[in-house]
């Protein structure tokens, strides 16, 4: 039962997600800037984890680096916090890019 409803809300998204193991730099509207860690990407948006917790509809600025075809570049985008849940040591939290 609890395999069916993990199944179920992957469904429900829009953009295939995939592993994405990098340090992301998060800027908030207030100034302050964190190095935190993704865990998963898609076109739509992106799964962080942070030892602090963030507020749902938060905007925030992103910085990371993505190689496509063999080549790294910087991304810089804005984005909005969408879901937050406790994690062991942390938080897990969806960011969806604007």
């Amino acid at each position: 039962m609890e395999i069916m409803k993990k199944m179920e809300i992957h469904e429900k998204r829009k953009h295939r997600r995939a592993a994405f193991d990098r340090q992301v730099t998060m800027n908030s509207v207030d100034g302050k800037s964190a190095i935190i860690k993704a865990r998963d990407i898609s076109t739509s948006g992106i799964g962080l984890f942070a030892e602090q917790p963030r507020t749902r509809g938060e905007l925030l600025r992103l910085q990371f680096d993505l190689i496509q075809n063999g080549n790294k570049r910087q991304v810089n985008i804005a984005g909005e916090v969408k879901h937050v849940e406790l994690a062991e040591h942390g938080y897990n939290f969806g960011v969806r890019f604007l």
